[in-house]
């Protein structure tokens, strides 16, 4: 009958002698293909957005605990240091601990939450400073008496926010030492949480772990736990090195007394959870995919009906089974993927809108684009068949005498 450029060249021509109808047709694929590519675009730009605000809140730490039923060992300075010189691509170590006491502001005494820790904690990514600084290595090799605290804990405190130079009051287990505040730390999401009890609110801070145990006569060489600074990018090499590490310099390797956890778990936890949200939506989204496939086959089965005589004249002639098949299924498949691609140009731009209105990144996956043209050619395929078949079966005399 021809060439197979030859069948392309006979569906493009039935297709522009009913633009009306190929429009319609094409409709529910452009429908059904935009919807799904705007969801899984949006998706992927909440996981993102999502997974870089656990970033920022702390995802790059790793905690370290000692177990107190498999070992009576502690962290001291020296363990501690030797760790964090045995660790490549971290900012520093810290012992992990924080102590709730009282502050005493202007007229009332406040509740406070300290976190003593080391200067490295403001590189992990969790501190952003508004006035002042944050504390230093020689802060805290030095055992100086100074602390930063957060917006919210200023404003109870003083009654306004630029507080560096001024000095606090607090009291822990009956025992109360003046720190000098070196800088005002932004409000966190906790920060805010926990100040926003309006009858009775709690604040936060941070010291240097040296000082802040020295002045309330805490052990600075009994810490089960300590925490790992470190850049998320860095993060899963860390995690493979971390316990080998901590167990070689604490003697403890094969008894499992080590336990490593970190933000890991939260963002694959999130991730899992994102991942069921999206996949679910496009599911739902990919259900109009069906109708615009289903239109598809409906359409092609009408235009089979109308063609009946030009098929019989096609087959009297000496056309091939295979021949009428190969057409009416280009036809098919050049309407889905024309579809195809308007519906992506068009999901593209709706997702890149919706990202830009509520703050998500614009994420587009080049494997994604493919996965959708491949699929609204295989739906023109899938539904083409039935129609092209029919066709492809006509009986050329019974055709003939069709009016």
């Amino acid at each position: 009958m021809g060439t197979f450029g030859e069948y392309i060249k006979s569906a493009l021509s039935s297709i522009k002698n009913n633009k009306g109808r190929s429009f319609l047709t094409m409709l529910g694929i452009i429908i059904g293909i935009s919807a799904v590519l705007t969801v899984l675009v949006i998706g992927d730009g909440m996981k993102e957005t999502v997974n870089g605000e656990i970033d920022s809140m702390g995802a790059t730490t790793i905690s370290v605990n000692l177990n107190t039923t498999k070992t009576d060992k502690t962290f001291d300075q020296d363990s501690i240091n030797t760790i964090e010189e045995n660790l490549k691509n971290i900012y520093g170590v810290a012992p992990s601990f924080s102590a709730w006491g009282y502050v005493k502001g202007k007229t009332k005494q406040f509740e406070i939450s300290i976190n003593g820790t080391s200067e490295a904690a403001k590189e992990g990514g969790s501190v952003k400073m508004v006035h002042g600084r944050y504390f230093t290595k020689a802060d805290v090799d030095e055992c100086k008496q100074v602390c930063v605290i957060s917006q919210m804990a200023a404003d109870y405190i003083f009654g306004y926010e630029n507080v560096v130079g001024k000095t606090i009051e607090l009291t822990f287990d009956d025992r109360t030492s003046e720190f000098t505040i070196v800088g005002v730390t932004e409000n966190t999401p906790m920060d805010i949480a926990y100040g926003s009890y309006s009858q009775d609110p709690s604040l936060m801070g941070s010291a240097p772990y040296t000082s802040f145990a020295k002045a309330f006569n805490w052990n600075v060489d009994n810490f089960t736990s300590i925490t790992i600074y470190l850049d998320s990018e860095y993060k899963n090499d860390v995690l493979m090195q971390a316990r080998s590490v901590v167990e070689n310099v604490m003697s403890l390797r094969g008894e499992n007394a080590v336990k490593i956890s970190s933000g890991y778990g939260i963002d694959q936890t999130s991730e899992t959870i994102l991942n069921i949200i999206t996949s679910v939506v496009a599911i739902i989204a990919a259900i109009s995919l069906l109708v615009g496939g289903i239109g598809v086959m409906n359409i092609m089965t009408v235009s089979v009906t109308e063609r009946t005589r030009e098929i019989g004249i096609r087959k009297s002639l000496g056309a091939r089974t295979s021949s009428i098949l190969v057409q009416f299924l280009a036809e098919a498949a050049i309407l889905t993927f024309t579809g195809g691609i308007i519906g992506i140009i068009l999901g593209l731009s709706l997702a890149y809108l919706i990202c830009s209105v509520i703050g998500f990144s614009f994420v587009v996956n080049p494997l994604l684009i493919a996965i959708v043209v491949a699929i609204s050619t295989a739906i023109g395929l899938f539904f083409g068949i039935y129609p092209a078949k029919r066709a492809a079966k006509l009986d050329p005399i019974e055709a003939l005498r069709t009016e």
